[in-house]
């Protein structure tokens, strides 16, 4: 049985998912900045299976305009049970229910259909959003 708790997990527990998960191979961080990264979180929620974290997700948000949610994993052995769908729509509740009026995710394209069936749409061309990513300065 899988418990959830609107909570950021152990850190130590979280650096072993967060790792599992194939993300620093990107962002390539310590492990003292992750721990700071998911400490700083607006909301959170953890799924567990006995005691062993199988879940997490996270939002930041101003907590009146905006909220983002970023870093929905799920242990693979653990897909497909519906335990993504709990943490997206738990971290949504504690955002409106927080007065927020507008959640985003920030999430890869291939998951898309999963945040559809879920009531995500994927914003409009036409829509702001860019991300910085500076160039590399000669002189």
């Amino acid at each position: 049985m899988i418990k959830y708790r609107n909570e950021i997990p152990n850190a130590n527990d979280y650096w072993l998912r967060y790792l599992s998960s194939g993300w620093n191979a990107v962002y390539n961080l310590d492990e003292k900045s992750i721990k700071r990264a998911i400490k700083n979180s607006s909301f959170a929620v953890s799924a567990y299976s006995s005691d062993q974290l199988v879940g997490f997700e996270r939002a930041m948000s101003d907590k009146i305009l905006y909220a983002t949610i970023y870093d929905v994993m799920v242990l693979p052995n653990y897909q497909g049970q519906g335990i993504g769908q709990v943490l997206v729509e738990s971290i949504a509740k504690q955002c409106k229910d927080a007065g927020v009026n507008s959640i985003h995710s920030f999430a890869a394209e291939s998951t898309e259909g999963f945040y559809n069936q879920l009531g995500f749409q994927a914003m409009p061309a036409n829509m702001p959003g860019m991300r910085y990513q500076p160039k590399t300065l000669t002189m």
